[in-house]
């Protein structure tokens, strides 16, 4: 099993990665994506961590640093390819869309992999979308992989209309399955799905904001709603993001 979305914050030092790290083991799990959630991960010379040969690491950084290139560079040279938006914790609203197109061409000049994050749903609900954000960067002329993490929740379908123009959008199915189960969003999710011959998407948790045991149960719960074939289960937990690793992180 291969879980596309983790994340992990710092605040209170690694105790949250090492809680992490246990579930690696109890879940046997093969390769995990772990978005590092913390503003001086630098700073505090966490990428220098030993995250062991499972993990696969991402990064959250601002589009507005003064320093982002050099950052960028460092990065580069440690081999850490995905790099994360959170446009409402962020704060990243509408009129700063112009400024992130910027750091997604940057993110492309180094060859790495731009996650945005779809939650769609906080205090600042009407000042930023992620989906609307990724569709104006693609429009701009990103070539890159690029990760809409969770979907578009109540925007799925509009995930699905960008997904038949641009073959380099990709989403995960962390958290929204769950989450959304019981509204049409679901129903919404499986239409993009099926659409997208069950390519480029992939199975992942959302933990420790969503637990294993729900990720998981609410995932078979899905394929079985939707009587999803184990050769396109596999596809969901495995095989798709095997050929996205090998394509363009190994």
């Amino acid at each position: 099993m291969i879980d596309a979305h983790m994340h992990c914050y710092f605040k209170n030092g690694d105790g949250q990665f090492k809680k992490i790290n246990s579930v690696f083991e109890k879940e046997n799990i093969d390769k995990v994506v772990l978005y590092l959630i913390e503003d001086n991960i630098f700073e505090k010379e966490i990428i220098n961590l030993d995250f062991g040969n499972k993990v696969i690491l991402g990064v959250m950084l601002d589009p507005r640093d003064k320093k982002l290139e050099k950052k960028l560079k460092i990065l580069k040279e440690k081999g850490i390819k995905f790099i994360k938006l959170l446009p409402y914790e962020q704060r990243i609203y509408y009129e700063d869309f112009d400024c992130v197109v910027q750091f997604a061409l940057l993110i492309q000049k180094y060859d790495m992999i731009l996650t945005i994050c779809g939650s769609y749903g906080s205090k600042d609900v009407f000042r930023t979308n992620g989906v609307e954000l990724a569709a104006y960067i693609l429009k701009a002329g990103f070539k890159n992989p690029l990760i809409i993490a969770h979907g578009g929740m109540v925007r799925q379908l509009e995930v699905h209309s960008l997904m038949c123009e641009y073959e380099n959008l990709y989403f995960d199915l962390s958290f929204s399955i769950w989450y959304w189960w019981g509204s049409h969003v679901i129903d919404d999710i499986f239409f993009t799905i099926k659409k997208a011959n069950f390519e480029h998407i992939f199975w992942g948790s959302d933990y420790p904001d969503c637990s294993y045991e729900n990720a998981k149960l609410y995932f078979e719960k899905f394929c079985d709603k939707y009587n999803i074939s184990q050769d396109n289960k596999k596809k969901l937990l495995e095989t798709n993001f095997e050929k996205f690793y090998e394509e363009f992180i190994k």
